[in-house]
C-alpha cells in the first residue's frame, strides 16, 4: 500500500457524499421555485456608453481593497503587512491612488498593550491576533475609502461586504457612510466568496430529513441565477443596508451586493454598471475590483524583500525567522 492510497480512498468517498449532497438539493428549477416564495429575481442590463456617461456625469469610480501577509514563526514572533488602497478613475485617463499601510508585531509595546488587554479576559493569544489582523485591516480600507470621497465619486465599490467594516472599525464607518449619503455616493460592498449560511433558514432546508446540519449559501446559490440577473430577499426591518446576490458572468458562482437601504432606489443602476465592465468569460467580479486587487496585493517575496533590506539579518533571525525557514530536504 502506497502512502497516498488512504488519502485518495477518502477522497473518493467525500466526492460521493458531495455528489450526493449536491442532487438532495434539487434541481436549479426547484431550488428557484423555493427563493421565489422568499425573495425575487430582476434582470440587468448592459449599459452603453452614453448610458454610463449619463449615470457618472463626469464623476469618477472608485475602487477599495486591502492586502495582508504575514511572516514569523509563533506569539509573540510574528509580523503583518497591511496594505490598503482607494484607486480613482480620473478624467481624461488621470487616476488617483490613496494608500493606507501599517507593520503590526506584538513586539512593540502598542500592541502589545492591545494585546494584554484581550488575553487578560481569557481570550487566546492567537485568536486576539486574527481580530486585530481584521481589525486594522478594515481601518485602513475604511480610512482610503473616506479620503477617496474628496474626489466626488458617483460610485465607490468595496471589496467584501458592510458587516466586515462596521464591526471592526465602526467608527470609520460610520463616517464614511455618512459621508457617503451626504455627497450622493453610490456605495456597494461585494463579496466574492459568501460564507453565510442565513438562506438554509430562510427556505427552511434546516428542518428537512436528511438534510446537512450545516447549508451555506454558497451551494444554495451556485447556478441559481443567469447571467445578467440578481436575488433578493423579501426584508423587513429597518436596518442600514440591504443585499442582493448578482451572477455577473457565465460562472455559475454568485456574489454578494451590500448597499445602503437610502440609496435603495438607484442600487439597480449600480448593478447594472457592474454587470457591464464585468467580463462575461471571468469568475464574475467588476474588473475594476480585480484592478485595485491586481494592484494592492502584498506577497510573500516582497514582505521578505522588505525585512532584509530594513532590519538587521542577527536581528530577524533572534525574532522573527520561522526555524522551518531553514529546513534542508
Amino acid at each position: 500500500m502506497l502512502p497516498q492510497d488512504q488519502l485518495i480512498s477518502e477522497l473518493k468517498e467525500l466526492n460521493d457524499y458531495l455528489e450526493n449532497r449536491h442532487r438532495r438539493g434539487g434541481t436549479t428549477g426547484k431550488r428557484r421555485q423555493r427563493a421565489q416564495q422568499k425573495g425575487v429575481f430582476a434582470d440587468l442590463s448592459k449599459l452603453s456608453p452614453g448610458e454610463i456617461d449619463s449615470i457618472f456625469q463626469g464623476r469618477p469610480l472608485v475602487g477599495v481593497d486591502g492586502s495582508l501577509v504575514n511572516y514569523g514563526a509563533s506569539y509573540p514572533y510574528v509580523l503583518t503587512f497591511f496594505r490598503a488602497l482607494a484607486h480613482t478613475t480620473g478624467s481624461g485617463g488621470i487616476s488617483e491612488r490613496i494608500w493606507e499601510q501599517e507593520v503590526f508585531t506584538p513586539l512593540l509595546p502598542k500592541y502589545q498593550k492591545k494585546m494584554d488587554e484581550h488575553i487578560s479576559r481569557g481570550q487566546d493569544a492567537e485568536e486576539v491576533l486574527a481580530h486585530l489582523r481584521w481589525e486594522i485591516l478594515a481601518t485602513l480600507e475604511a480610512k482610503a475609502a473616506v479620503q477617496s470621497l474628496r474626489a466626488k465619486p458617483r460610485l465607490l465599490v468595496l471589496d467584501g461586504g458592510f458587516a466586515r467594516l462596521k464591526n471592526h472599525a465602526p467608527e470609520i464607518w460610520s463616517s464614511l457612510k455618512s459621508a457617503a449619503l451626504e455627497q450622493d455616493a453610490l456605495m456597494v460592498g461585494v463579496t466574492e466568496e459568501i460564507a453565510t449560511c442565513s438562506l438554509a433558514q430562510t427556505f427552511n432546508l434546516a428542518g428537512e430529513a436528511d438534510s446537512p446540519r450545516v447549508v451555506g449559501d454558497r451551494e444554495i446559490l451556485f447556478g441559481l441565477l443567469e447571467p445578467g440577473e440578481t436575488y433578493r430577499l423579501h426584508e423587513g426591518g429597518s436596518g442600514e443596508k440591504g443585499r442582493f446576490y448578482a451572477r455577473f458572468a457565465k460562472h455559475p458562482q454568485v456574489v454578494a451586493v451590500d448597499y445602503l437601504k437610502a440609496q435603495e432606489n438607484e442600487v439597480m443602476t449600480a448593478l447594472s454598471f457592474l454587470y457591464t465592465i464585468t467580463p462575461s468569460s471571468g469568475r464574475g467580479i467588476p474588473l475594476w475590483l480585480d484592478v485595485v486587487d491586481a494592484e494592492v496585493r502584498l506577497t510573500r517575496g516582497e514582505a521578505e524583500a522588505m525585512l532584509a533590506t530594513c532590519l538587521d539579518p542577527a536581528v530577524a533571525e533572534v525574532f522573527l525567522r520561522p526555524l522551518r525557514a531553514s529546513r534542508e530536504l
